[in-house]
């Protein structure tokens, strides 16, 4: 039975597959398995895997796309070990990312603080328009660390090449299939209101390839997505007064996202100007955010 099962969704992904398993394949830590859910792919995906890593990777398939929670999910049932670790199919591991979050793992339960929830680590962002030097973490202007619940209810700080513990995400359910694109964070917070710690490592463990779809429906989705994130926090009750606060904050911002991108690429004049009290309080609000304004505002 491997020590680590590392967890890969993946659709259409025959271009960046071999590249993110390759990094698999070079750990200097080797207790590890593949499982990959093919989320109803029309191209190769699956082949280009088994013929990179061979036995070493196990595919499963649903022969229509769910989403990457549901594939998540669907790849954790056949997983075998102790310590689930995910990696989006268009990402990379690097070499030690494996050994560095295993060993602090260990550490942490030999000191008899066993309430890891999950390990994160920072990683280097890749893609066109990125600044050199950029990492995940860097865009944050706030303080990130201790990952308290509050800090990730503010901002979904948490890179998703984690690993967290096979109890812990048995107890919760894993991914939520509901969710599109925000099903990450809400699976950390969740980790985060039972009490759990989330342990950072500052170290570069991974890269995360960025490209940029189409920012005209993305900001929109995005704020229709987040919100959802956000209510299911407040109605599942766990949150003490200070993060409902922060709940409560978040959502309003994401409805303001929504309907500014709305607004805005449809060119709607009169939605814009009734919003923007609205706007303009919440934007000022969060200078953390000023990035997706500027966003909005580009890209039309």
């Amino acid at each position: 039975m491997p020590r680590v099962s590392v967890i890969v969704p993946a659709k259409d992904s025959a271009a960046t597959i071999g590249r993110a398993l390759r990094s698999v394949a070079a750990q200097t830590f080797e207790d590890w398995e593949v499982v990959l859910c093919d989320d109803g792919s029309s191209d190769d995906t699956a082949d280009v895997a088994r013929a990179t890593l061979g036995d070493r990777v196990t595919v499963v398939r649903h022969d229509a796309a769910q989403g990457p929670a549901a594939a998540r999910n669907r790849a954790i049932r056949d997983a075998r070990g102790e310590l689930m670790a995910f990696l989006d199919a268009d990402d990379e591991l690097a070499p030690v990312f494996l050994a560095v979050q295993v060993a602090r793992f260990d550490e942490e339960v030999a000191a008899g603080r066993a309430d890891v929830g999950l390990l994160a680590c920072d990683a280097r962002v890749a893609g066109d328009g990125v600044p050199p030097g950029q990492t995940y973490l860097a865009q944050f202007r706030e303080e990130v660390e201790p990952m308290t619940l509050e800090r990730v209810l503010r901002r979904n700080c948490v890179y998703v090449a984690t690993v967290v513990p096979r109890p812990v995400g048995e107890e919760l359910g894993w991914f939520a299939p509901e969710l599109f694109g925000t099903e990450d964070h809400d699976f950390w917070v969740r980790i985060l209101e039972t009490g759990r710690r989330a342990v950072l490592s500052r170290q570069v463990l991974a890269t995360y390839h960025h490209s940029s779809g189409s920012v005209s429906s993305n900001i929109a989705s995005q704020g229709v997505n987040n919100q959802k994130t956000y209510v299911r926090a407040l109605g599942r009750g766990n949150l003490p007064p200070a993060a409902r606060r922060i709940a409560k904050r978040e959502v309003r911002y994401n409805r303001a996202m929504e309907a500014a991108a709305k607004a805005w690429f449809d060119r709607d004049l009169k939605a814009a100007v009734r919003a923007a009290p609205v706007l303009i309080a919440v934007a000022l609000t969060r200078p953390s955010h000023w990035g997706d304004w500027l966003r909005v505002l580009r890209s039309r």
